[in-house]
């Protein structure tokens, strides 16, 4: 077995002679010299290869009875298409079931041994005590090469990824994300990003047609960590895996993303926001191993990549207060590496904040770097490389990479000493080639009418282009048309919604929804009887946490047990929102309309009508110019952290007894989340003992 030099060596220093002539030579005002870059050796970990072309690699580490085994299969990324999410579906889906075990059985099986077994897009990774490891790989085994992606699991598995992305989807660090990543790889597989139409696409069939040509052992690398020798890993290696078929797998090659031609704008309008995210990205070509890598990392750790004194950190933080964090990426890949530096700020600075991005960006491709900074920065990556190495885990990682990138067999015994050679001028000419402001896009999520103006300055043509939060362009709002009031705009959507005749028919309504945050699940159930009576309890996994109750005469809140009558404002208030389809009646109720123009909502043009109660109190609907009905409405109060807008955005209209209802309504305000509607039910007996007080 080949041994490679990997251990801390640390130099002890004897003070012989101790007295007050010899501390007063000290000059404490200077910090210490920093010595050479530390010799490290190790003993590499043991590999083989089976016959079907599986790659195993083995870490020891005895101190504690534990072992873990991760299967990580190396294939080309693939476009999903109409179907984005498939790939990660099937990863995901691996342990849902096998031909040989239902779920439960798995579930049940690496529970009995107290282990874990998670799996994830093209691999898995699994860990129990040691003396544990033949049952769990047998589960391990049977995952990886017999799944079934039961139906049931399929639906279930998309269920949740639309949840989970409903509930990010107002998130302005997620929005930026997705659409960064689209606008910087293009059409490259890397550009694709799932919504809910893509999720919809996602079937049995295409999971077990992507496992069946990708998931092979010639194109695998099985990492076995912990207490396990190279002799017990064959072994293991030989009864579980040595019958996994070795088939071609498919191979795809892709052009590398366009960068723009010059300094590009772009704007995702999160409405009346008022904190941006900024990002300023483009592709790199740089992959693991380059010759370039290295001095790229301490390069963009000057600049910006964890390390407290990056000049981004410094200026957008220390100097200028704009932010809590301000840092930068420089990404490699085999396919596609990126450059992305980030940021959220306070709307009223979101300009300057993008200056200084560009200004320090500018910077480090032209001034030269403060020796003392850049030896800072190399004792920081050197520090964090020397703690890593104190992990199993982290050497079979290296040498999983150097088998995967084909990296030269001493990449990481020479690491410290190539990073430790970098310098002043080496930092220069990596930050002319890899930092590239001149060559981002710099997108912006934010209010556009507060923020759009003046971001023009930063685009040569001083054009900002406009995209929806899944990353398509959409075009500025339509005129208003001639002859259009906020009555005639209601009267079409009660004529899209179903028609006045059928909403007048509703005599008794009630809305059951569900919110999930995390394992939590909290349902929300609405009553209303005409004329005026009114419930809504809300519940956490089937406990009753808040409960609002409207009689016609008095109401009451209950939370947390915690009895309250309603008075005054607040009951006046809660009477005209017992109100069913107030919409019906805006006149008789004294409801003032505005109408005050238009306005897109996610790409979607639409009417922005004013609407204030008797008391005086207003928010803002939002009804689409094509089909009608309302997809949004806005209100800001006052509470006691401030001034809170509250948005709530309607869609998945399905027609119930006649009436268009909202099945899903994306929340965000102090807290962002999505309430699907699992049922409506109309002029159904509802008990009255709910509205007793």
């Amino acid at each position: 077995m080949k041994t490679v030099k990997f251990k801390i060596l640390y130099t002890i220093v004897s003070l012989l002679l101790i007295g007050g002539p010899l501390f007063g030579q000290i000059d404490r005002s200077e910090p210490p010299k920093p010595g050479p870059a530390p010799e490290i050796e190790f003993e590499e970990p043991a590999s083989f290869t089976l016959d079907n072309g599986l790659q195993v690699i083995v870490s020891e580490n005895h101190e504690m009875p534990l072992v873990s085994f991760q299967l990580a299969v190396d294939v080309d990324p693939v476009k999903e298409d109409d179907a984005v999410g498939y790939v990660s579906a099937a990863g995901n889906l691996l342990r849902n079931g096998t031909s040989n075990r239902d779920k439960a059985e798995i579930d049940e099986q690496i529970d009995f041994v107290g282990a874990r077994l998670n799996t994830f897009e093209n691999g898995l990774y699994a860990s129990c005590l040691s003396k544990h490891s033949d049952e769990l790989l047998d589960v391990m085994a049977d995952v990886i090469k017999n799944p079934t992606f039961p139906e049931g699991e399929v639906d279930k598995y998309k269920k949740k990824s639309k949840s989970q992305l409903a509930s990010s989807a107002t998130n302005a660090s997620f929005i930026s994300r997705r659409v960064g990543k689209k606008l910087r790889n293009g059409n490259h597989p890397y550009g694709e990003i799932e919504t809910e139409e893509t999720i919809d696409n996602i079937s049995r069939d295409l999971c077990e047609q992507y496992h069946g040509q990708y998931y092979k052992p010639n194109t695998s690398y099985l990492v076995m960590v912990g207490d396990i020798t190279p002799e017990k890993a064959r072994e293991y290696a030989e009864k579980y895996f040595s019958d996994w078929s070795k088939e071609e797998v498919p191979t795809h090659s892709y052009e590398f993303p366009e960068r723009s031609k010059e300094t590009k704008v772009a704007l995702v309008n999160k409405e009346d926001a008022s904190q941006s995210v900024i990002s300023v990205t483009y592709p790199v070509d740089l992959q693991v191993g380059d010759p370039d890598a290295i001095q790229a990392r301490v390069t963009n750790s000057i600049l910006g990549g964890g390390v407290f004194s990056g000049y981004l950190m410094q200026n957008l933080r220390e100097d200028k207060g704009y932010t809590y964090g301000a840092r930068s990426t420089l990404s490699k890949d085999e396919e596609v590496g990126y450059f992305k530096a980030s940021a959220e700020v306070g709307t009223e600075v979101t300009d300057s904040a993008v200056h200084e991005f560009l200004h320090e960006m500018n910077r480090i491709r032209n001034e030269k770097v403060d020796e003392d900074h850049l030896s800072l920065v190399k004792s920081v990556i050197t520090g964090s490389f020397a703690r890593n190495l104190e992990s199993a885990r982290t050497k079979a990682r290296f040498a999983l990479n150097t088998k995967r990138y084909d990296l030269p067999a001493d990449y990481y015994a020479n690491y410290l000493k190539n990073v430790e050679a970098v310098s002043v001028k080496d930092v220069n000419k990596t930050a002319k080639n890899y930092i590239l402001p001149e060559e981002s896009t710099i997108l912006v999520v934010g209010d556009k009418k507060e923020v759009s103006d003046k971001l023009k300055r930063f685009a040569p043509d001083g054009q900002v282009e406009l995209y929806n939060k899944v990353g398509e362009p959409v075009e500025e709002a339509r005129a208003m048309p001639e002859g259009v009031t906020a009555e005639k705009v209601i009267e079409d959507y009660i004529e899209a919604a179903g028609g006045r005749e059928n909403f007048k028919k509703v005599e008794t309504f009630q809305q059951i929804g569900s919110v999930t945050m995390g394992a939590r699940t909290i349902t929300i159930k609405e009553f209303k009887i005409e004329p005026d009576k009114f419930a809504n309890i809300t519940a956490m996994n089937g406990q009753v946490v808040q409960k609002q109750v409207y009689n016609g005469d008095k109401a009451m809140v209950t939370s947390m047990g915690q009895e309250q009558e309603v008075k005054g404002e607040q009951l006046k208030n809660l009477k005209y929102e017992a109100k069913l389809f107030k919409f019906l009646n805006y006149d008789e109720l004294g409801v003032e309309l505005e109408l005050q123009g238009v306005e897109q909502v996610d790409g979607e043009d639409a009417y922005k009508i004013k609407v204030t109660n008797p008391a005086g109190n207003h928010h803002y609907d939002y009804y689409s110019m094509d089909s009608g009905l309302k997809i949004k409405s806005k209100s800001t109060q006052q509470t006691q952290q401030g001034e809170v807008t509250s948005i709530q955005k309607f869609s998945d209209y399905k027609k119930v007894n006649g009436i268009m209802l909202p099945h899903t309504i994306n929340i965000s305000g102090v807290r962002s989340m999505t309430l699907t509607v699992d049922s409506y039910k109309i002029n159904e007996e509802i008990d009255e003992s709910l509205f007793e007080l």
